[in-house]
């Protein structure tokens, strides 16, 4: 099989109708909400269900943005395969819709789906590397209206379904969107000038930098056949330059160990810029999905 790689969304997300299924296996929140303000990330998360039949749901988030991630885990997904077509819903008014999520063993619970950015409604977020012909303006906060209307996460796998009673999430969301500020704070940065922002970093040579991400799949990783999700953070210069790179694993892996950074010193990019249309030192983010294929 031949290495490939694919920046920014992991998934596939389509409106489709569903088929019949058997009865969901539905659980109730079994915790309070638990969050986990860290270095380089915001997680919230949460049990459900009681005894051997707990499952473990965290939302993640590595900078302000529309969209999370998502991992959900227990003994309701033993039967879920990775990259297969997995219907989700948030609530009784929304159709459910396709998508892809990796799989992946959470300690304690056992085998879950592995989402990089997610959103709730129906399109998946923008990521920064995403082109967006009209300039981005300011930053990318998740949405408390959207998060108010969901009532619950459901998750379908041909017959499998699981469905953890959440209620609504906007409380929830409203503690992620200060978390991230914070980080932003704490990269050194300006939030407050951020949030005010005409438009975000554009990268301006990402097909020429993407290739060279490309061909250097990790050989001993595609050896194995290791597959992963990651998470890259760019500090960009008020003169469009990479200052720093790093990478946040969004799954544990042995031998993957993405070459991005290093090929991000040829990045270039046209800076961010404050109300004013002045450029200033800003960020920019994107998931890298290592896949065999």
């Amino acid at each position: 099989m031949r290495p490939t790689i694919l920046v920014l969304s992991a998934l596939s997300v389509v409106l489709a109708a569903a088929p019949a299924a058997a009865e969901p296996v539905v659980l109730k929140p079994s915790s309070q909400w638990n969050v986990d303000f860290a270095v380089d990330s915001c997680r919230l998360v949460r049990l459900f269900g009681e005894g051997e039949n707990r499952h473990f749901l965290s939302f993640q988030q590595y900078s302000p943005g529309k969209g999370f991630g998502l991992t959900i885990a227990g003994p309701g997904f033993k039967k879920f395969r990775s990259l297969a077509k997995t219907m989700i819903s948030f609530h009784d008014a929304q159709a459910p819709r396709e998508t892809t999520p990796f799989t992946g063993t959470v300690d304690e619970f056992g085998t879950g789906l592995i989402y990089a950015n997610l959103g709730i409604e129906e399109e998946p977020p923008q990521d920064d590397a995403d082109p967006a012909p009209p300039p981005r303006p300011g930053v990318p906060m998740l949405d408390l209206a959207q998060g108010k209307q969901v009532q619950f996460i459901a998750l379908r796998q041909g017959k499998q379904e699981v469905r953890l009673e959440t209620g609504s999430l906007d409380k929830a969301f409203a503690v992620l969107n200060q978390c991230t500020l914070d980080l932003v704070r704490d990269w050194g940065l300006d939030p407050d000038r951020h949030v005010t922002a005409q438009t975000r970093p554009r990268w301006t040579n990402q097909e020429v930098v993407v290739r060279r991400i490309s061909r250097e799949y990790p050989s001993e990783a595609a050896r194995i056949g290791e597959q992963g999700i990651m998470r890259m953070r760019v500090i960009v210069s008020a003169e469009g330059m990479v200052e720093s790179c790093k990478i946040l694993k969004s799954t544990q892996t042995e031998e993957l160990e993405s070459p991005a950074c290093k090929m991000m010193k040829h990045a270039r990019f046209d800076p961010a810029l404050d109300a004013a249309g002045v450029p200033f030192r800003s960020y920019f983010v994107t998931s890298i999905t290592y896949q065999l294929g």
